[in-house]
């Protein structure tokens, strides 16, 4: 990230284990709440919305952020860590998948349709024999994915 921090102050989440919380500007959609372990390198962020920062009663100025940053903690879920905040108003997200996962996710199919991945190779395939340079190939592969949406809605007319 190349913005500068609103704030940046130091947390301990547990015992032994530092983190640097930093708020970055993200206006107008909110802020986003960074957290950094160097020990080990660990990140994890937390979006905040307008609407939620609003809701919440905290600001921009310095003091409020440092007021918001108390209400972050980091709790375990499962197999990842995320922050949270205590504040209700302050939406805790759901836990991210993890590389794994992901994968797992994507080369999934539906009961007798092609997973995205083997649709998007496909594409890739296609993409590669047509050639087609720059945007151009950004957009021929827009609309061949759509063109064959195994999912995409299909409008059956009856006879009459």
């Amino acid at each position: 990230m190349n913005k500068a921090a609103l704030i940046t102050v130091g947390k301990k989440f547990h015992e032994d284990s530092m983190f640097l919380l930093s708020v970055f500007d993200l206006e107008p959609s909110g802020v986003i709440i960074h957290a950094y372990n160097q020990t080990d390198s660990k990140e994890y962020s937390l979006p905040v919305t307008e609407m939620e920062l609003g809701e919440s009663g905290f600001s921009r100025n310095p003091q409020s952020l440092a007021e918001m940053l108390d209400t972050i903690y980091l709790v375990d879920q499962g197999s990842t860590w995320a922050l949270q905040s205590t504040n209700p108003k302050i939406r805790n997200r759901p836990p991210r998948p993890s590389g794994e996962e992901l994968e797992a996710m994507i080369r999934k199919s539906t009961a007798g349709m092609p997973s995205i991945h083997d649709t998007l190779v496909e594409g890739l395939v296609e993409l590669c024999k047509v050639k087609p340079s720059g945007n151009d190939a950004v957009q021929w592969l827009g609309e061949w994915l759509i063109s064959h949406n195994p999912n995409k809605p299909r409008v059956e007319v009856p006879d009459e």
